[in-house]
């Protein structure tokens, strides 16, 4: 994968979050019923494809949703289709330093005098 499709899938990434890109990562297939786009912008396989049926330019359509350009859309479809491998490695690459960490706050005991 050349560093300059990293960038832009790291920038698709970036878009989703991490609970999309987690959530796209349970995609098993290379349609746009069951892709990893599908998934990391609906919660089930199917959804997303009733929502692109209507839609002419497909690419276009997604990269307004998720706020990026048709090319980087197209650089997610190329390398998820082309090398789904190391599209996932990346992904959780990303995941690993992006994910959201919950931080607890500590307890704080009130003394009453």
């Amino acid at each position: 994968m050349r560093l300059q499709d990293k960038a832009m899938l790291t920038t698709v990434f970036q878009a989703l979050g991490p609970e999309r890109v987690e959530r796209g990562l349970a995609a098993v297939g290379h349609t746009w019923r069951d892709c990893f786009l599908a998934l990391a912008l609906h919660d089930g396989p199917g959804m997303f494809a009733r929502d692109l049926q209507k839609r002419w330019r497909k690419e276009y359509y997604v990269g307004t949703l998720i706020g990026v350009s048709v090319q980087m859309v197209q650089a997610v479809v190329r390398a998820w289709d082309q090398d789904e491998t190391a599209f996932r490695a990346l992904a959780a690459e990303w995941l690993e330093l992006n994910r959201t960490v919950e931080t607890r706050e500590p307890a704080v005991a009130s003394a009453v005098d």
